[in-house]
């Protein structure tokens, strides 16, 4: 039986709610994976990221709302939190949006779902190190 205890928990903070079911399926059809929850607007994230996830799949624009406050926030608050900006826009496209965060990876939302959970897997292990 698997109690899910040794299980990478994964926050989904999309907008898009068939996109965020999409990530979902993915993301818990693996075996090392579970959901924690979805969110769709910033005021959400804060209390959502304080729970036991251990990665936080993040869309930089909530409801017409940026993300990155927040993000800044729970950098500093939460460093052993894992971040993967979940974006459309590619990455060059985002310098001034992306400046002043670290400890991120960056995956396209057009990209291959394994680029996904190759990225939680890398960005759990990063992490892991944080905060020491």
């Amino acid at each position: 039986m698997d109690t899910g205890v040794n299980r990478i928990r994964v926050l989904v903070a999309e907008d898009n709610h068939d996109l965020a079911a999409a990530i979902s399926a993915v993301i818990s059809a693996e075996p090392d994976m579970q959901v924690d929850g979805t969110v769709d607007r910033v005021c959400q994230l804060l209390e959502a990221a304080s729970g036991d996830a251990h990665v936080l799949v993040l869309d930089l624009d909530l409801r017409g709302e940026s993300s990155v406050p927040v993000l800044l926030h729970l950098q500093q608050s939460q460093p052993r939190l894992a971040v993967i900006v979940y974006s459309g826009h590619d990455r060059s496209d985002l310098g001034p949006v992306l400046a002043g965060i670290d400890r991120c990876e960056y995956v396209m939302k057009s990209g291959n779902p394994d680029e996904l959970i190759e990225a939680i897997r890398r960005a759990v292990k990063n992490a892991a190190g944080a905060g020491d």
